[in-house]
This record gives C-alpha cells, sequence and structure tokens, in this order.
C-alpha cells in the first residue's frame, strides 16, 4: 500500500490518479471528510488525516509500505513533515518519497525549511528517495493569468534565466513509476522538461501560439514584492516564500537543471513548453483579450 499526503493537490492528486491506473494500492490522504467522499473510487482508499494533527497520522498509516510526502508550500513544511515522518516511523513504514524540488535555494526561507526535512528524513533509517521537479508550467505561467487580464503581460523578477519547464502531469507520471517500480534508496529523481528557455522566450511562443501580443515585463524582487502585496492581497513572507524566491532563483541559474529522468522513468518525451501552451491555448488567449486595449 502507498500513501499519499495531501491527495487533493496538484502533485498528490495527479500521483494518485497515475497510481490507480496503473493497478497499484493507493491510500488518498486529506483532511477534509468532503474531499475524501468525493476521491472514493476503485483502486484509491480516501482517508482523513491532518499533517498539522500528528494524533491523526497512525491509522492513516496502518498496512503501509510506502508514504508519498507532499506539504503545501508555505512556513509550516518541516513541521507537517516531521510529524508524518514521525508516524510513519511508530507505524513500520519502509520508505519515504519526498517531493522536494530541482531550483537551488541555497539557504533561504523555503530552502532551509525543506533541507532540514531532507535531513531528517536521510536520518530516520527509512529507506528514502526525492521526487524533484523543475519549475512546473501549471505554476509558473497558469499563475500570470491575473497579470495578463490586468497587464496584457507576463510580470516577474526572473531576468534571463532559464528553466526546463515541466508540465504537472508528466511529474505525475514520474512520480508514480518512482513509487511503484523504483527502489534506489536515497536517490534523488530530478524531473524536468525538453528545453531550457528563459521568461522572455516563453512568451515568445505564447504569443505565437496564442496569436497576441504577451511580453514579459521584468522587475526587481521589491517591486514584485509590492505588487503581490499590493495588489493580489499576499503577506510579504507568503509572497517571498510562494513567488519570489522562485524567481530569484531562476534569475541567479539556480533553476538550470536539465535531465533525461523523465524519459529513463517512463520511456516517453516529456511535454514541450509550445505543446502545453497548446492545450491551455483558450484560456491564455481569454485572458489576453480581458486585457485593457491600450497594453
Amino acid at each position: 500500500m502507498i500513501l499519499v499526503t495531501g491527495a487533493t493537490g496538484m502533485f498528490g492528486s495527479g500521483v494518485t490518479d497515475r497510481l490507480a491506473e496503473r493497478g497499484v494500492p493507493v491510500r488518498a490522504m486529506t483532511s477534509s471528510a468532503t474531499h475524501a467522499q468525493q476521491m472514493a473510487r476503485p483502486g484509491v482508499e480516501p482517508v482523513v488525516a491532518d499533517m498539522d494533527r500528528p494524533e491523526t497520522l497512525g491509522e492513516a498509516m496502518a498496512g503501509v509500505d510506502t508514504v508519498f510526502v507532499v506539504t503545501p508550500m508555505d512556513d509550516r513544511v518541516q513541521a507537517r513533515e516531521r510529524n508524518v515522518l514521525e508516524a510513519a516511523k511508530r507505524e513500520g513504514v519502509r520508505r519515504i518519497v519526498k517531493l522536494y524540488g530541482a531550483v537551488e535555494h541555497h539557504g533561504d526561507d523555503l530552502g532551509s525549511l525543506h533541507d532540514a526535512s531532507v535531513e531528517a528524513i536521510r536520518e530516520s533509517g527509512l529507506q528514502w528517495a526525492l521526487l524533484s521537479p523543475t519549475s512546473v508550467l501549471e505554476t509558473s505561467l497558469l499563475s500570470m493569468i491575473p497579470w495578463i487580464e490586468a497587464t496584457g503581460s507576463v510580470v516577474a523578477c526572473a531576468g534571463d534565466g532559464k528553466v526546463a519547464h515541466v508540465a504537472a502531469d508528466d511529474v505525475a507520471r514520474a512520480g508514480a513509476a518512482v513509487l511503484a517500480e523504483r527502489d534506489e534508496n536515497g536517490r534523488n529523481y530530478v524531473i524536468t522538461g525538453p528545453e531550457l528557455l528563459s521568461l522572455g522566450e516563453l512568451c515568445e511562443i505564447l504569443s505565437r501560439v496564442t496569436d497576441r501580443p504577451v511580453p514579459y515585463v521584468d522587475v526587481s524582487d521589491e517591486q514584485l514584492t509590492q505588487l503581490l502585496t499590493e495588489q493580489a492581497g499576499m503577506g510579504a513572507e507568503q509572497a517571498e516564500i510562494g513567488v519570489v524566491c522562485h524567481f530569484r532563483a531562476w534569475r541567479n541559474g539556480d533553476a538550470r537543471a536539465h535531465t533525461d529522468t523523465f524519459r529513463e522513468l517512463t520511456g516517453l518525451s516529456p511535454t514541450t513548453v509550445e505543446q502545453w501552451i497548446e492545450a491551455h491555448r483558450e484560456t491564455f488567449a481569454q485572458a489576453r483579450d480581458r486585457a485593457p486595449a491600450a497594453a
């Protein structure tokens, strides 16, 4: 049995679906009883438990061989994953696979939280592996829809930094393969897309595919933080952990990972940026059409 935490999120739900398609027994964990009812289907056993309430985790892990650990990206990462790890040790879980990341953060707020969690997993005595996608297209581009609607452009502080953006479904396919088929203890599976592109180059593709001009506007870290706090309602810490630190890493060349691990794990070609944008063409075209006429 494989337990997937955060099973209603982008990565957790995708991995759950791909494991179920393979016929692998999967237990999908959520903190919501309503969500648990919605997830019930052949091959998927929903369970209600909360990573912020460690006393609820034991039942979720009963009879589990492997836990896929996915947590929300906020300042509770380390605490939640510590709770999961301690419950796994108590319940006799054999293996932990943690969603990590291929972007280097060099000890910033988010990186420090994840690195502390990885170190605890390494010292736990359990077998372990990391699933490390680079920046995901769904997060990087779909989050730009409000900017496109408001200004007709993509706004970030990424400079000319290049990223081999990966599609979320490719991450799910790779994760299911790691969980179901691979057992290399201590391996970090770095999952990327097939091409390194800057945001400017990515916007050129977006403009061509949608037949709408969508330029890239580069701003400073401070300007982006101000925009996020004033226009998106984020707190300064939320803006830093959730957005700004990622673009800073791109700008500094800390997101240039480029691997063939997806093909190794799945035997498939990774999704290109152009293929992904084509699949979401109408969403972006409509967002650009809603932008002010002068944009």
